[in-house]
Formats: structure tokens, sequence, C-alpha cells
């Protein structure tokens, strides 16, 4: 049986924003200045650094580039934009961790919104509680410096109904081995929301299907203004469920497939999906399939004091997309191909010339997606290096939006790495992509091939250590200690997996 005692909570949280569910015009940013936005899917990398400091080597799905992305701030500079989202594209070159000289597009994301003057749209939000016996709902200490599951849940769900007014709705799923909704549609700042949340303890297995079910049914009732008397008497710009739970179902559906179709129905009308992942047992390929959806996705906090931090940086960011459909399509020049994609939820590492992002969401920071290209055959210059093509979206209103890209690498004359970036976050979104993707290959292998991992490992090292030194960007200190900390791991022979027990090695 999984004890509490040794499991660290842990919170995924969308950052969203859209104009089409905004109260009134959206606010532009000051002359000068944008804020930021992202993609969907995971976002953090806090489970692998998680791990790491508790002495085990993650495993690969931990390793997310998107993640390692929405953690920095990656501009691209450009023109002015005057559109709420900004897209901008960079070109660099510099060799991947095996010497390949390449090309490298990088596609910014930035917004026009002011986040001083903005005014969040009205939400319904479906809290649902996993109360399974191994969320710890009985044992909850949110003064602990690590509180079970079941007491972050509680306080990140108090903190969101806070937020709530007369102008929100808020209900309430619980599921163990059974689901029940234990609050139907209520006006946020209602007494009732508090205590019903106060009221939740263990209840025996993991029925997130059941769990699901439930939420999605009175989440799509609101959206369609069927939930009942109180959805019938208005409706909110924006219907998302937030799931609280550690992605371990037992009883029912529980394979990625699965949750995959069922948040994939709730997305195709329109109701949005965060996943709050605790614990560092997650199950990751479940928690992938549902964030890379649309209106989807996830971020992971360990204590009951990063609540605090998470509303202060996130809210009320998570409330609603900014856009959705957002696809990168990339040709490139005679004698060079189209490679590898980073940073493009549920396709790392796809070879196409036609790459997308379900959806986008404000951020504090400006987030970023990469495109390799490599001459065709490989090895020869990189002169005549160029890229177009067109950037696609949709509006939550459902206009489309394109936008036409084209690219090439004016011949400036390398430097003694083989590098040259016209931008520096450009080299700074290359040099992070190689050492996530590299790290989920060392991963992949440390159970069978030690000694290759350690191989691997030792490159990502030495070049985001090069990279570092060479951008002067203290921002990047932190991923030269994650790499070189997983690298001691793997040569000491370091228990692969999770806190729930050690894996292979």
């Amino acid at each position: 049986m999984k004890s509490w005692l040794s499991r660290l909570a842990a919170l995924a949280v969308l950052a969203s924003f859209a104009t089409g569910c905004s109260m009134g015009a959206p606010a532009m940013s000051s002359a000068g200045g944008e804020f930021g936005a992202t993609q969907g899917g995971v976002k953090d990398m806090k489970v692998a650094r998680e791990l790491v400091a508790n002495g085990q080597v993650p495993p690969p799905e931990s390793l997310i580039v998107e993640g390692m992305f929405s953690e920095h701030d990656l501009p691209v500079a450009g023109a002015p934009c005057s559109k709420t989202l900004c897209l901008r594209g960079a070109m660099g070159i510099a060799p991947t961790l095996s010497g390949e000289s390449s090309g490298w597009v990088q596609i910014g994301m930035s917004s026009t919104i002011n986040p001083d003057t903005y005014q969040r749209p009205s939400l319904t939000v479906v809290l649902t509680a996993d109360i399974s016996g191994s969320m710890g709902w009985d044992y909850s200490n949110s003064t602990a410096e690590y509180g079970t599951p079941g007491a972050v849940s509680r306080k990140l769900m108090k903190a969101v109904a806070a937020q709530l007014g007369p102008q929100d709705r808020v209900a309430l799923v619980a599921y163990g081995t059974t689901s029940q909704v234990v609050l139907g549609l209520t006006p946020g700042g209602d007494p009732a929301v508090e205590k019903a949340i106060d009221s939740l303890s263990s209840g025996g297995s993991t029925n997130m299907e059941d769990g699901l079910k439930d939420a999605f049914s009175i989440a799509v009732a609101a959206k369609g203004k069927g939930g009942g008397a109180l959805a019938s008497s208005f409706a909110t710009d924006e219907v998302r469920v937030m799931l609280f739970t550690d992605v371990q179902p037992n009883v029912g559906v529980s394979d990625a497939q699965g949750f995959e179709s069922m948040t994939r129905d709730a997305a195709n009308q329109g109701v949005g999906l965060t996943v709050f992942a605790l614990g560092l047992g997650i199950g990751q390929q479940v928690l992938d399939a549902m964030a890379h959806l649309r209106g989807g996705n996830a971020f992971s906090l360990f204590k009951p004091a990063d609540v605090d931090t998470l509303m202060a940086d996130s809210w009320p960011w998570f409330a609603c997309p900014l856009a959705y459909d957002l696809e990168v399509t990339l040709s490139a020049a005679q004698g060079f191909s189209i490679m590898e994609g980073y940073g493009f939820p549920n396709a790392q590492g796809s070879v196409t010339s036609k790459l997308s992002v379900s959806s986008v969401f404000l951020s504090r920071r400006k987030g970023a997606m990469l495109v390799r290209l490599a001459s065709d055959p490989a090895g020869q210059s990189m002169a005549g290096l160029r890229a177009s093509g067109n950037l696609s979206y949709t509006t939550p209103a459902g206009e489309a939006v394109t936008e036409p890209i084209e690219l090439a690498y004016d011949g400036t004359a390398l430097d003694s790495r083989g590098q040259y970036f016209a931008q520096a976050s450009t080299s700074k979104t290359v040099a992070l992509a190689i050492m996530v993707s590299q790290l989920r290959r060392a991963a992949e292998i440390y159970g069978t091939q030690r000694d290759e991992a350690v191989k691997v490992a030792t490159a990502v090292v030495e070049r985001i250590s090069a990279d570092a030194a060479a951008l002067a960007d203290p921002a990047l200190g932190p991923e030269v200690k994650l790499a070189s900390d997983i690298l001691e791991l793997m040569k000491k022979g370091a228990p692969q997996g999770n806190l729930y027990g050690a894996g292979q090695r």
C-alpha cells in the first residue's frame, strides 16, 4: 500500500487567456512592452527536478521540452504587433549534440494584452477531486513542508474558490471507488463552496473515469445552458474542469487512450481541462494524453506553500485560452530538410513540415516553439539556408488568422563553436531543447545501457555548460546544475522511477 508520508504533492495548472471571452475589449500593453504567451501541454519540469533532488534518475516521460520552454522567458524581437497573439520568427545555426551543423527556426509567442488592466472572463469551474486513499485526504497537514496531495488539493481549491464571485459558478465532484457530485453549480462566493471542500475525505480506490464523466457532464451542460436553474439563468464566458489527482486510475478506464478520448469529446464541446498533477508518482502518459488537447494544459507543485506562489504568478491567466489550433507550416530551401520539432506537445521529435499546438495561453513568460533543419545530404554548407511558410490559428471567437513567415541565414560567419544567432533568445531556446531532448534519450536507455546513458549525459553537461558560459544568462545556471546532477546520479547507478518506489537501474 502506498504511504502518503513518502509522497510529495504536485500541482498542475493552466496559464491562459482569450480575447473571445474577455469582458469588454481587450486592453493592450503599453507601447514598447508585451505580455507573454505559451503553448498548452505539460507546463513545467518540476517532477523531474524534485525526483533528482530526492536522489532518483527521472523517467524519460518527465523530461519535457515544452515544459522547460514554459519555465523560461524566450522572447523574439521583431516588428511591432497589433494582434492579441503575436507570432515572430528567428533563425540561427548551431550543431546538434552529435555535431551535425543545423539550422534552427524559433517561433516566439507573446501578447499585446496589458495584465495591469485586464479583466478576466466569467467562469464556470468544475472542481474534480481524487479522494482515493493514496491522496491522503484524512492526513491533510497544510502547514508541513510537504503536505499530502490531499492537503495541497484542498488549499488550492480554496484559493481558486476565493477568487470567484457572483458572476461565476462552481461545482465540486469527488471520486474514489465511486464518484459523487458533492456540490452542484453554485454561484462563486457562496459559503457552501468552502464547506463542500472541507467535507472531503478519503474514499477508497481511484475511479477517475467516473469522476471525469460526472465533471464533464456538468461542464458540457453548463456550456449549453442546460445545467439546471442556475445554468439557464446565464452563461459564463469560459467553462473548465479542474482535476486534482496523482493520475493513477485503477478502476474502470486506466489507459492514456481512454482518457484522451474522454477529454477530446469534452474539448470538442468547448470544455477546457486543467490537470493538477499531485505527487511524483503521477501517471505521466495519462497526464500527457489529456493535457495536450484543445483547451488543456498541466502544471506541477509539491508543497502547500507553493499554492500561494502559483496563484500570485498565474491567476487569472489559467482561466481562458488565447488561441486554438496553431499550426506551423514550413518548407525549406532546396538542399535542406525539416528534421524535428521541439515544444509541440505530443509531437516530440516529429519529422514533418507541419507541426501544431492545440492551444496557446496567456503567461508571464514569452513562449517558444522550435524546428530543426539540416542540409541534404548532411554535412554540406549551411549557406543558402531558407525557410518559409505560414503560421495559422483560430481565435476563441472562431476567426481564422494566417500569417506568412520567411527566414533566411544571412551568411554571417559562424563562431568558434560553429554557431550564429541573430537573437540570443534563439540560442537559449536551442540550448534548452538539446539539453532536455538528449537527457530524455539518456533516461530512455539508462535501465539497459547505463554506460551509454552516462556517455550521452556527459555530452549534455558539456554542451549546456558551454552554452551557459557563452550566453552569460543566469537563468541557465539551474539547468547546468540539473544536467550535472542527473549525470552524477547515473554514474552512481541511482534508481530510476518515482517516490512511490524505486524503478529499474
